[in-house]
C-alpha cells in the first residue's frame, strides 16, 4: 500500500529549489493557457522531469484554473529519477548528487514512487511517496462498530461483545458553525489573506481530530482481536438523498474518517467491513425493531430500551458488521447483505 512521509529540506538544498520556483510557476501557468503545449519542449528553462510532472499535476486537470502556492512534483520513474540510498533520498535532476536525509518510519517496498515539494512560511518540505507492506490480518474474535457523526462526537464506537462504549472526537457541528460565522466576516471584510488562513486552520483541526478518532478505533480493534464496521456513506450527497441537507449543513470530513481507518486497519492487519446504512439511528440494537429517535435520545417502544442515539447506532453497526463475518449475538436479526436498495440491503467490503 502507499504511504508517505514528510521531511525538511535542508537549508544548503533549498536555496537550489528556491532558484526553481520562480521558472516553474511561470511555465504552470503559462500551461494553464496553453493547454494543447503538453509537451516538456516548450518549457526548456526548467528541468524535464519537473516539466513532465507538472503537465501531469496542473495542464491535464481540467478543473486548475489558477495556480497561487505551486507544488513542485517529481516522478520517481520506477527508480531512474528518485534514487533510494542509505542515508536518504537522491534527486539527481534538483540536487545532483547531494542526499536528502531521510528517516522512514515504515519499510519501503520496490522503488520510490514520487516527490513533492512545498514552500510553506519560508520552509521547504518534501513529501515523500513509497509502497510499504501490509500487516498479516489478525485473526478476528468479533466486530466493533463506528458511527461517524455531525452532532456529538465525530465518532462513536461501541464493542457489543464486551458492552464497551467509546466516544472520540469533538463536536463537529458547534466547530462548523463558528468556523462559518468567522469565514463570513472576514469575507464581508474583503480579507482573503485572512480567509485563506483561517481555512487551512480549518482543515488542518479536521485532520487532527480524524486521524485521532481513527488511530483510537484501530488501537482497540488490534488490540482486542476485532474487526471494524462502518457505514456506506457514498450516497448521502445524492439528490434524492434523505439526510443530504442535514449532512451539507453540519459537514464533517467522513470520507477522510473512513480513509484514515482504512488505511490504519490495513497497516495493522485491521478488516475493515462496510455495511448498509439504512435505519441504523431508528434500529434498536436488542429487539431490531425500529422507531424513530427523539433528538439524542432512541427509546424502543416494543423493549423498552433506552440508550444514546449514537450508541444504539454503533451497536445496530457492530451486529451488521457480524453478520457480514459470520458472527452475531443474535441480537438483531439482520438479513444477508446486497447492493444498496432493497430492504435491509447493503454492501460489504474489507480491507
Amino acid at each position: 500500500m502507499a504511504c508517505c512521509v514528510k521531511v525538511l529540506i535542508p537549508k544548503e538544498l533549498s536555496h537550489r529549489l528556491e532558484s526553481l520556483y520562480r521558472p516553474c510557476l511561470d511555465a504552470a501557468r503559462r500551461m494553464l493557457k496553453r493547454r494543447n503545449e503538453s509537451s516538456t519542449k516548450h518549457y526548456p528553462e526548467i528541468p524535464s522531469v519537473l516539466a513532465k510532472s507538472l503537465i501531469a499535476k496542473y495542464q491535464r486537470n481540467a478543473k486548475c484554473r489558477k495556480i497561487s502556492n505551486l507544488v513542485l512534483p517529481i516522478c520517481g520513474d520506477q527508480g531512474r529519477v528518485i534514487k533510494l540510498t542509505p542515508e536518504g533520498v537522491r534527486v539527481h535532476a534538483v540536487f545532483g548528487k547531494a542526499v536528502i536525509p531521510v528517516a522512514f518510519l515504515r519499510p519501503v517496498v520496490g522503488h520510490l514512487r514520487q516527490i513533492e515539494f512545498i514552500r510553506r512560511n519560508g520552509q521547504w518540505f518534501g513529501v515523500i511517496c513509497h509502497n510499504t507492506p501490509k500487516a498479516a490480518p489478525v485473526t478476528v474474535d468479533g466486530c466493533v462498530g463506528v458511527d461517524r457523526n455531525s452532532v456529538g462526537n465525530v465518532a462513536v464506537m461501541a464493542d457489543p461483545q464486551t458492552g464497551t462504549v467509546r466516544k472520540f472526537g469533538i463536536s463537529p457541528a458547534p466547530t462548523k458553525k463558528a468556523m462559518r460565522g468567522r469565514r463570513k466576516n472576514l469575507q464581508k471584510a474583503g480579507k482573503f489573506r485572512l480567509l485563506f488562513k483561517l481555512r487551512r486552520k480549518q482543515r488542518r483541526r479536521m485532520t487532527h481530530e480524524n486521524h485521532c478518532a481513527s488511530k483510537s478505533v484501530i488501537d482497540y480493534a488490534a488490540k482486542h482481536c476485532r474487526a471494524v464496521a462502518i457505514e456506506n456513506l457514498e450516497g448521502v450527497h445524492a439528490p434524492k438523498s434523505k439526510i443530504r441537507r442535514y449532512s451539507e449543513k453540519n459537514q464533517w470530513a467522513f470520507a477522510q474518517l473512513e480513509n484514515f481507518i482504512r488505511y490504519k486497519g490495513a497497516l495493522r492487519g485491521v478488516p475493515v467491513i462496510v455495511v448498509d446504512p439504512a435505519y441504523t439511528s431508528q434500529t434498536c440494537s436488542r429487539c431490531g425493531s425500529i422507531h424513530k429517535p427523539s433528538g439524542k435520545l432512541f427509546s424502543c417502544g416494543t423493549c423498552g430500551r433506552t440508550a444514546h442515539r449514537d450508541v444504539n447506532a454503533s451497536f445496530v453497526i457492530a451486529e451488521r458488521g457480524l453478520a457480514c463475518i459470520g458472527g452475531g449475538s443474535g441480537g438483531l436479526n439482520v438479513s444477508p447483505l446486497r447492493p444498496i436498495g432493497g430492504s435491509q440491503a447493503g454492501k460489504v467490503g474489507a480491507q
